[in-house]
């Protein structure tokens, strides 16, 4: 069991940012110790993880809240949409980096 303090450090993520998964029902602590410090299992390390990455890649709170709704093959379809899309943006990404490659090489 982990405090909320340990969580925090472990995820570096903040004590607020964690008191919101737990109000958007993404995280739960499990108990509390003798002196009322909140406790999580080791699980939620990587829970807060996970949701930090279904946040960079361009998901909400609320769209990750709907997942645990979903059935596993509505999630994979939503997943296979979403490398679509991060391909896309790659392709876009890329073009500019060659670009700006081309301007230095131009400075030259």
């Amino acid at each position: 069991m982990i405090t909320l303090r340990e969580l925090c450090d472990l995820t570096l993520v903040t004590r607020r940012t964690i008191q919101c998964y737990e109000g958007k029902g993404l995280l739960k602590a499990v108990s509390k110790n003798k002196m009322g410090h909140l406790l999580y299992d080791d699980s939620a390390i990587e829970q807060v993880n996970l949701i930090r990455f279904y946040q960079s890649i361009g998901f909400t709170l609320k769209n990750i809240k709907g997942f645990e709704k979903m059935s596993r093959e509505e999630f994979k379809n939503l997943m296979r949409d979403k490398i679509v899309t991060l391909e896309a943006e790659k392709v876009i990404v890329d073009d500019k980096i060659q670009r700006l490659i081309s301007i230095i090489g131009d400075e030259e």
